[in-house]
């Protein structure tokens, strides 16, 4: 090859890696802008809230800190197999930051005899030695771990947050009060910015004194005691007060 056609081929080559740079340039602007974009459209989705609240999720739009707690709620409690017992209650509580919180709370009961004892009794002619709840009273603090925002259909944003709790309380039967110590976990869906909805489950364990019913010649006596795990579902409203 002579001079001149090695000079046309650099040429080439020159014109070439000058283009291949050029397009790298442009790409390289546009995937920038578009990261920029991106980062434009998260900062305003998750920052709707107040402009000075600053963390992880950077402007919560509902807020708990400094403010009180007033609830009300129902419960399903699922402990003896022979009752039905369902109960409402109230809660009062205080938010002391985003994360932490105390409440006391309460709950009265009202049972009733389950299908499976009706049948027992209607076959066997006895009954079974229940022990019938009255009422809870509790307090316990909670620590909300998750903050977040669900898309409903795709119209529509829901805020929650989700809680751990852990308290002690008593619960109150036709044979005494014992001292029960609580677990639970529960989830908040806000409707606004003072109300939301809640629903939790707790786990609650006492030992309890059992009263016969059964034995003619013995019916009143305790009979001894028995550890009890009742499962409390409840579903209600809270209101945020803020002072």
């Amino acid at each position: 090859m002579n001079s001149s056609g090695i000079i046309v081929s650099l040429r080439f080559l020159a014109l070439a890696l000058g283009a291949l740079l050029s397009v790298g340039a442009t790409q390289a602007r546009a995937e920038d802008v578009d990261a920029v974009e991106v980062d434009s459209i998260k900062e305003k989705y998750w920052t709707r809230g107040d402009q000075s609240e600053i963390g992880v999720v950077q402007n919560r739009l509902y807020t708990k800190s400094g403010k009180a707690e007033i609830g009300i709620f129902g419960n399903f409690l699922i402990s003896d197999p022979f009752l039905n017992t369902n109960s409402v209650g109230l809660a009062l509580g205080w938010h002391f930051n985003e994360t932490f919180g105390a409440s006391l709370y309460g709950w009265k009961s009202f049972v009733s005899n389950s299908s499976a004892l009706d049948t027992f009794e209607e076959f066997s002619g006895a009954t079974a030695n229940t022990n019938l709840s009255s009422g809870f009273v509790g307090a316990e603090g909670t620590a909300s771990l998750m903050y977040g925002k669900l898309s409903v259909l795709g119209s529509s944003i829901v805020h929650y947050d989700m809680h751990l709790a852990l308290g002690l309380g008593v619960a109150m039967t036709e044979s005494g009060s014992f001292l029960a110590p609580t677990l639970g976990i529960g989830q908040r869906f806000y409707v606004s910015k003072s109300a939301s909805i809640r629903f939790d489950y707790r786990m609650i364990y006492y030992r309890e004194t059992i009263i016969e019913k059964v034995v003619p010649t013995k019916l009143g006596e305790e009979r001894g005691s028995r550890g009890n795990f009742t499962n409390a579902v409840s579903l209600g409203v809270d209101f945020m007060v803020d002072f």
